[in-house]
């Protein structure tokens, strides 16, 4: 008899099924998982609005075993994203899944989650009340569990976003009590408080972040019981955009300017800008150390403090600069902070500007000094003629130089227009006699006639 049991026992056993793998629900936020108890709530979600959680199921067995079971069943609530059934799933390997609840109505609703030897009631509510949205360029958003950021904003400056209240039931809704909390957080303008909106109607609000003083900052939206995150970051007030002013009465070289730098706005805050000389030469390889601020160099700083509407340089509202003498364009560039302007002024090509002449009698010779300036670096021919006490031409006459190898010698190795000419004449006879002398000069625009000088 005993040895028939046996028999039987080991017949059934035969003939079982294979065990079913151990499933383990979990709810999963991010890279966190957690055991899902026996009721799994969603809370109060508004009107319309949806909320989803995240579930992952897991082989926690030691063998491979058969998922063919996974639903929800229950009015509002939806699986997305499940796994296609029936699924082997190896040990330790996991499917996930989403459920989504959403509905109009208003009450209470339930579901139940069923798997393989899992099942977990989920419920939900719905109240009574507005659904709170947030207006982003005419497209509304649930306002939820996410913070609604201002983002980065200056001091002394707003940023408003609009809250939409509609209405989803089928009661008329009075619109409950708004306020804010935080420093800087406001409501901005009308408000809709105690208005009756009727089923599908809305009000709407402006929410403003105006923060006094640099930072993060939070806050909340009180909306009757309900609170919504808010949050920005006040930052520095900027300066204002700089303009640039110049005032050059020709476009010359060898004239001054000012420069003067506008603001676009009184400046909330202080700071420092520059004003920078940029020479670009119509002659390649041409530089000219002339062309620059009466303070020196090519870089002018000036100061801007709370309440200005220009830039100070120093103690002055402008600040001078030479045209310097050769021909090309002059960039003149301002920054402040991280604007920029400019302004481009063209040093037109000049004749021979000659700015001293004079002449010294010596033993037999009479030597001629002539200083001035060439912009276009091309000076060439000169003809110098001399005079008696009676303004007479003095023989031989005009005398006439080619001196353009010379003048181009002399500019390949130095900077700028300027240059000083000596030309030494042997003198026959007597030399006191000759009183003057006149020394036209020539590049590429014309002749330079020159002032007769007495010497």
């Amino acid at each position: 008899m005993k040895g028939g049991i046996r028999r039987a026992l080991l017949l059934a056993t035969a003939v079982m099924p294979a065990a079913w793998g151990q499933f383990q629900l979990y709810l999963v936020s991010g890279s966190l998982e957690q055991p899902v108890a026996p009721l799994y709530d969603f809370g109060p979600i508004e009107p319309g609005l949806s909320a989803s959680a995240q579930f992952r199921i897991r082989n926690t067995g030691t063998s491979a075993s058969m998922l063919d079971l996974l639903s929800v069943r229950g009015s509002g609530f939806t699986m997305t994203s499940g796994p296609a059934l029936p699924a082997t799933l190896a040990p330790q390997k996991s499917v996930d899944f989403t459920v989504v609840f959403q509905s109009a109505g208003t009450g209470g609703y339930s579901a139940s989650l069923d798997s393989v030897g899992i099942s977990v009631l989920l419920t939900a509510t719905v109240p009574v009340e507005l659904t709170c949205l947030l207006s982003t360029g005419g497209v509304n958003q649930p306002l939820g569990a996410a913070t609604v950021d201002f983002g980065a904003v200056e001091q002394r400056s707003a940023v408003t976003r609009h809250v939409v209240l509609l209405n989803q039931t089928n009661v008329p809704l009075i619109v409950p009590t708004l306020a804010t909390t935080g420093a800087g957080f406001t409501l901005s303008g009308s408000t809709p408080i105690g208005i009756l909106l009727q089923p599908v109607q809305s009000a709407g609000f402006d929410v403003q972040f105006s923060p006094a003083t640099a930072g993060p900052a939070n806050g909340s939206l009180l909306v009757g019981s309900r609170s919504y995150r808010l949050s920005g970051t006040g930052t520095p007030p900027s300066l204002p955009a700089p303009q640039l002013s110049v005032s050059l009465v020709q476009a010359l070289s060898a004239q001054q300017g000012t420069v003067t730098v506008n603001l676009s706005q009184a400046s909330a805050t202080s700071g420092n800008g520059t004003v920078t000389l940029t020479f670009q030469p119509a002659v390649a390889g041409s530089t000219d150390g002339a062309i620059a601020f009466a303070t020196g160099g090519q870089t002018a700083n000036f100061t801007v403090s709370t309440g200005d509407t220009q830039g100070q340089f120093g103690t002055q509202a402008s600040v001078a600069f030479q045209t310097g003498s050769t021909t090309g364009s002059l960039v003149i560039t301002v920054q402040l902070g991280s604007q920029t302007d400019q302004k481009t002024i063209v040093i037109l090509p000049a004749a021979v500007n000659v700015t001293a002449a004079q002449a010294t009698r010596g033993a037999g010779t009479i030597e001629v000094d002539v200083s001035g300036f060439d912009n276009t670096r091309t000076a060439g021919t000169v003809i110098f003629t001399f005079f008696d006490a009676n303004g007479n031409t003095v023989a031989p006459g005009a005398i006439r130089t080619d001196s353009a190898a010379a003048f181009a010698g002399y500019f390949q190795n130095s900077a700028g227009g300027t240059f000083v000419l000596k030309a030494i004449f042997p003198i026959t006879g007597d030399a006191t006699q000759i009183k003057a002398f006149e020394a036209d000069l020539s590049n590429v625009t014309g002749t330079t006639k020159g002032v007769k000088t007495n010497f």
